[in-house]
Order: C-alpha cells, then structure tokens, then sequence
C-alpha cells in the first residue's frame, strides 16, 4: 500500500514565517499603543489607573501572544527542516516525530 499523504515542507515552513510575521506585527502594534499611552495628556484616577492597571495587564498579555506565536512559528519551520533532512536521508514515508517547540524565547523590544 503507497502512502498518500505527509508533511508538506514548503507549506509547513511557510507557515512558519507567516506566524512569525505576524508576531513581529503585534509587537508593532504593542509598541505603538505604549507610546500613545506615554504621550497621553489625559488626567485624573481614570487615567492613572489606565496607565498603572489596564494596559500594563493586558499589554501582558500580548507581550506573551508575540512570544507564542514566535515559538509556534519556528516549531513549524524546525518541523519542516526535520522531515526534509528526514526525507532525504531515508527516502519519502519514514517514520518522523515533530519536535516540541523552541525553549528560546523571542524577546520583543
């Protein structure tokens, strides 16, 4: 029986630097709400607790969205070199485990 299916490598790492891509997009993004948010000249307790309380959680939160998306982007594209080293060392159909993401965080600026 033939096999009918696998990774597809260019697909994979594509996707890869697309995932990538877009996590230095949302790091774009982030940069340019703290800035906004540095520059206010809004006034009062609604704002301090905005500036001291809202946004640094939630800038967390996407800070931590930008490293996931990084990671899970360069899982792929590691993925990807794998089955194609894998591939061609032991011909199409050979038995591939992925491998688990990076341990390296990407750090936003």
């Amino acid at each position: 029986m033939a096999i009918t299916h696998g990774m597809n490598i260019e697909e994979v790492r594509s996707t890869g630097r697309e995932l990538q891509r877009q996590s230095q997009q949302l790091q774009s993004m982030i940069n340019t709400v703290q800035q906004r948010v540095d520059g206010t000249t809004w006034v009062g307790p609604d704002a301090d607790r905005f500036k001291r309380d809202w946004w640094p959680k939630h800038k967390q939160v996407l800070v931590n969205m930008v490293q996931e998306l990084h990671g899970l982007g360069q899982s792929a594209m590691n993925n990807a070199a794998e089955q194609e080293q894998a591939s061609g060392n032991g011909g199409p159909g050979g038995f591939h485990l992925p491998s688990m993401p990076s341990t390296s965080k990407f750090t936003p600026v």
